[in-house]
């Protein structure tokens, strides 16, 4: 290979973006996993021969091409560089430049030839060109992260901005957009800082502009490329809009250049008119945002700056960890700032969120940290005398030499002395306009920390400024004019005009922050410049002060937001707590769980219920027991199934305290749905049949026709068929009076999966769970379309229609996926594979695994799902004669399997466990693990037979092999069975392994006549299954049988047969560790050892 020939990674990330194509699109098409395309393009992996298959297709590469390709991508380079996909299936390569012209908004539309002066900004050159360093790696397509830290005043935001200004003057492509966390909010604040610069990416930039926090020319970048931003926007995170970006906002600004029939243009149109306050789950708002970026930063370099992360609230960081493990291929630098001291502190006994990951960012990235931590004293005398000599002086080095000493080269302490030097007159300008020494100097005198400068430059304002000020402070280190003007009873305009000119122009100790709307009050924001103004005035006011301009405080913002207060429940609650006014502050704690709950930040929910709970009035109880539901609900959707089942016991108890059985039965409805959720059926049904008792006893529900289908559900999942359609439809007919649709929805599905399973009217099952997912879809209910996927697909491939499951199951994948609806996602993924593997598909099944798996890796601890794939992983190493490997899978989840006690997951999972110990030779335990599945078979006689008729094989084979442990007696009950879910079901699945295990029995009894006969209708049965592995188990079956009749021609063309199927099992197996287990398999060994024993 060339030099300069790329790697087969740089080539595939190339030809991944000129398709157009995010890595997690490309990976969808591949069936693969995102992790393992990531490693590919780093080189740090090659695809699987059956991987490089499938990346042809989906990279649209010629038929005549694939040779060469796969020879590319798993051994040696082209020859020449590959050819382009056909012209009729190419997507036009990405223009890097908007296509569309955006006309300016009339705040930007300004003389172009006015330079705006570049703030005043001097040393700290090393950590800039370290800066510029990581922005150069991650315009390569090597993203990067990077912190910088340091304590209060120690210049880490004045870096940043000069960083960002030179950076965007070098390239005029980057796109520079940032957010800031909140000191008094960013803890319980969701996703604040990631809001604030999502909003900026969008074209939000009049506020920043109109406050001198972005120049004209960045403001002009970030709105010229919304013909960029906007449209990506709404393709790959159209959930945000309306929860983390205003939705209006954003639409008028897309008017300002989209065309009327712009498709992305019409679906913004729809998502701003409907209804968006639906909740969100924290890995849809990770996925989506995480896709925008990853878009735009195909076509522009992108610098995201988080800045205060001392102050970062739970579901940031867990974005933040997300975005630090994706951008490694992406062309996007972040850097985040934060003070290490605040961040090394605990919050009682929860550790600061930034601490949680940091050790996972060394371990993965190394040292990114640029401390700005004590300057040394030659780095500090040069930062004094080039921050004097930004202005004319004469100046000498006695001075600086006193100065620095005063100092040490603190930033903001040299910054803020010598304004105040020149305030008192310390320092004077001569005739010249240089500044020069007054009077000799009194250093002694002079401040000795920059607490000392705040204080005396706070104390020479005027009494009415200092007022202004501290009412500000208890607002925050961000606040609102009008806010400040009601509480201190003075014109709102004048007050503006105060800020504004003296405050900020004159004493340089607030600036401009942004202009808002709330309806139709303004809202004028302004933020102190630095955290220790703020925290100053606010420690310099008594405990009685503070109380009362809390209160104060909090009625203003009562008063300007109206109806809507949610925006600013965290602040209310805490402005009201303060004040000692508890009731308000349980209201807006209670309120703010609320919102975070809608914008999918469950753990900040838990954390405000929970204060809420802790301050709850004793007089007022029913808002408590609604509070204990919500927080039970929270408890249950982030995993914590103990602590939310105790959540629930006290609500559940609150409720019947209070006389609300409706409640209270919908409290045991949800704790039915935590034991269900942590594998313990018996104890969920309990509760639902308790929920059931308690409703019952008032007037008909909604909730009631709930408890009722779920109890439906609850029949079905265990196989109890008629019963699962006796109560589905009494929960039809109550949904029906009541008008309830979402129930309809869920007893329609029950009800037709119970006619699918129990096979006694498949067709009207299958339409029953059609109409259920029509309606689903029409209500966009995500949860019961994938639900009613889910049971379509598993009926159908109970009654043998692979091709119809297998359609199913990918529409599936696809809308679980869209929805982001990762339990359904891997089930889509568990039964594909099942059906490739079912199919001799073999490569296909392997290349689909590692998504699999990396599913299962990612998933929060649920047992159903576990329990499913690890099941079908068993199954797949054990027919690759690899026991030892599906004993692990499998042990791994068996506590789980068994707490489920039904045939659809437990006997699966127990069946391939039984055969992995058998195939280590372990025969009382593998007989042990049959009788056990056997019994939970025989406890649900009308269970579809289908998860069953695999383990009973088994079982019937290795029990007539082995007279110590029941021998033949044994595996006649087995027959017997298969015998009795044959007569059930009939379907060819069934009849195929009667068929195989008669003739097992016949063979051990001897009567090798009756085997050919059985082993014959099994090996038929199988081939028109098109299932080869059956199918040559099937085939040695025979072949034995003639041999024991010495037809050792037809045994020999058994056997061949087998062998055939063996070797095209094989040729798919690319790794060698697993061709050389496969064939090594006793089955395997079995059939080759017997041709080689003819030959």
């Amino acid at each position: 290979m060339m030099d300069n020939d790329p790697t087969f990674g740089e080539w595939l990330r190339r030809r991944r973006r000129e398709l157009d194509l995010t890595r997690q699109e490309l990976a969808h098409r591949a069936g693969c996993g995102v992790t393992t395309l990531r490693k590919i393009e780093a080189g740090e992996r090659r695809p699987s021969k059956e991987l490089a298959v499938l990346l042809a297709t989906a990279l649209d590469i010629a038929p005549e091409e694939y040779e060469r390709f796969i020879t590319f991508a798993r051994t040696e380079p082209y020859p020449t560089r590959p050819p382009p996909p056909p012209p009729a299936t190419r997507p036009p390569n990405p223009s890097p430049v908007p296509v569309v012209a955006t006309p300016l908004p009339p705040f930007l539309i300004q003389d172009t030839s006015i330079v705006e002066p570049a703030p005043v900004f001097v040393a700290r050159e090393r950590e800039l060109a370290e800066l510029a360093t990581a922005l150069a790696t991650a315009r390569s397509d090597q993203g990067q992260i990077l912190f910088v830290i340091g304590g209060a005043g120690r210049g880490k935001t004045t870096l940043l901005q000069e960083f960002a200004r030179r950076a965007q003057a070098g390239d005029p492509e980057l796109l520079v957009f940032s957010g800031n966390c909140n000191a008094h909010t960013g803890l319980g604040d969701p996703y604040l800082p990631f809001r604030e610069a999502l909003n900026m990416l969008t074209g939000d930039v009049a506020a920043k502009w109109g406050a001198r926090l972005i120049t004209s020319g960045h403001a002009r970048r970030l709105w010229e490329l919304m013909p960029l931003t906007v449209p990506a926007l709404v393709k790959q995170a159209p959930d945000l809009i309306g929860s983390f970006i205003p939705a209006e906002p954003l639409l008028e600004r897309a008017a300002t250049f989209a065309p009327a029939n712009a498709p992305w243009f019409k679906q913004l149109t729809t998502l701003t008119t409907n209804d968006q306050r639906a909740s969100l789950e924290q890995k849809q708002i990770v996925t989506q945002y995480m896709a925008l970026l990853k878009t735009v930063a195909a076509q522009r370099p992108l610098l995201l700056i988080l800045e205060d992360l001392h102050w970062v609230d739970a579901s940031s960081n867990a974005l933040l960890f997300h975005l630090s493990r994706e951008v490694g291929y992406d062309r996007i630098l972040v850097v985040g700032s934060y003070r290490p001291d605040e961040v090394a502190l605990s919050q009682g006994e929860v550790r600061h969120p930034l601490a949680e990951m940091m050790g996972e960012l060394k371990r993965r990235h190394g040292d990114i940290w640029l401390d700005l931590g004590d300057l040394a004293p030659a780095e500090g005398q040069r930062f004094v005398a080039a921050y004097l000599d930004t202005q004319p002086n004469r100046l000498g080095q006695a001075f600086r030499a006193a100065l620095f000493q005063q100092t040490e080269g603190h930033a903001l302490f040299t910054v803020e002395l010598l304004r105040e030097m020149q305030e008192r007159g310390d320092l004077r300008q001569d005739a010249e306009g240089y500044w020069v020494e007054g009077e000799a100097i009194k250093w002694a005198k002079l401040p000795a920390k920059v607490e000392g400068v705040i204080e005396q430059r706070i104390t020479r304002l005027t009494a009415d400024l200092q007022a202004v000020l501290a009412v500000a402070s208890v607002e925050g280190e961000t606040f609102t004019a009008e806010v400040v003007a009601r509480v201190q009873q003075v014109n709102e305009r004048g007050l503006v005009q105060q800020l504004s000119r003296e405050l900020d122009k004159q004493h340089r100790l607030v600036t401009a922050q942004a202009l808002d709307r709330v309806g139709q009050q303004r809202l004028s924001r302004y933020r102190f410049r630095h955290y220790l103004f703020q925290h100053y005035l606010y420690h310099n006011l008594d405990e009685l002060e503070r109380a009362y301009l809390h209160e104060a405080v909090g009625l203003a913002l009562e008063a300007l937001y109206g109806e809507q207060t949610e925006q600013v429940a965290v602040q209310l609650a805490r402005h009201f707590e303060q004040a000692g006014l508890m009731e308000k502050a349980v209201r807006y704690l209670r309120q703010a769980g609320d919102q975070a709950r809608r914008v999918a930040a469950p753990h900040e929910a838990i954390r405000f219920y929970r204060a809420a709970l802790e301050r709850w009035p004793a007089a007022e109880q029913v808002g408590r027991a609604e509070t204990l539901r919500q927080l039970g609900e929270c408890l249950w959707l982030t995993g914590q199934f103990q602590e939310g089942l105790a959540v629930c016991e006290a609500g559940q108890a609150l409720f019947e305290q209070l006389g609300d059985r409706v409640q209270a039965g919908a409290v045991q409805r949800l704790m039915g749905r935590l034991y269900w959720e942590g594998g313990d059926r018996a104890l969920s049904l309990h509760h639902y049949y308790l929920a059931l008792a308690m409703l019952e006893q008032e007037p008909e529900s909604v909730e009631l026709a709930h408890v009722v289908s779920a109890i439906s559900q609850m029949h079905m999942s265990a196989n109890y068929l008629d019963q699962a359609i006796a109560w589905g439809e009494r929960a039809l007919a109550l949904a029906e009076r009541l008008g309830a649709e979402e129930v309809t929805i869920h007893a329609l599905n029950n009800i037709g999966s119970a006619y699918m399973y129990s096979y006694r009217d498949p067709e009207r099952g299958l339409a029953m769970l059609q109409d259920s997912l029509r309606r689903a879809l029409t209500k966009d209910l995500p949860h019961d379309v994938c639900r009613a996927y889910v049971n379509m697909g598993d009926g159908l491939i109970w009654m043998c229609r692979y091709a119809e499951a297998r359609t199913t199951l990918e529409e599936l994948l696809t809308y679980a996926t869209r929805v982001h609806a990762s339990v359904n996602v891997g089930f889509a993924l568990v039964r594909l594979v099942e059906l490739d593997w079912l199919g001799g598909q073999w490569a296909a099944a392997l290349a689909r695994r590692q998504r699999l798996s990396e599913w299962m890796e990612s998933l929060p601890t649920l047992t159903v799902p576990r329990v499913w794939a690890s099941a079908l992983l068993g199954w797949m190493h054990n027919d690759l004669g690899q026991p030892q490997a599906a004993r692990q899978a499998l042990e791994d989840e068996l506590p789980g399997a068994r707490g489920l006690a039904e045939v659809q997951a437990t006997v699966p999972h127990l069946g391939q466990l039984a055969r992995a110990l058998a195939g280590l030779g372990l025969e009382v335990e593998a007989a042990a693990l049959m009788q056990e599945f056997l019994e939970v078979i025989d406890r649900t006689p009308d269970a579809h037979p289908a998860a069953s008729t695999l383990p009973l094989l088994f079982a019937c084979r290795w029990l007539a092999s082995q007279p110590g442990v029941g021998g033949l007696l044994a595996a006649r009950a087995c027959l017997r069975r298969l015998e009795r879910a044959y007569g059930q079901v009939s379907n060819p699945e069934t009849e195929a392994a009667f068929h195989e295990g008669r003739g097992i029995i016949a063979l051990a009894e001897e009567n090798p006549t009756q085997a050919v006969e059985s082993f014959k209708y099994a090996v038929a049965g199988w081939q028109a299954l098109n299932r080869p592995y059956d199918q040559l188990r099937a085939l040695h079956g025979l072949s034995s049988a003639l041999e024991q009749l010495d037809d050792l021609q037809q045994a020999r063309a058994a056997r061949d047969q087998a062998l055939h199927l063996v070797e095209m099992l094989a040729t798919q197996l690319d790794d060698p560790t697993r061709k050389t287990s496969f064939l090594n398999a006793p089955l395997v060994q079995e059939i080759r050892t017997y041709l080689i024993r003819g030959n």
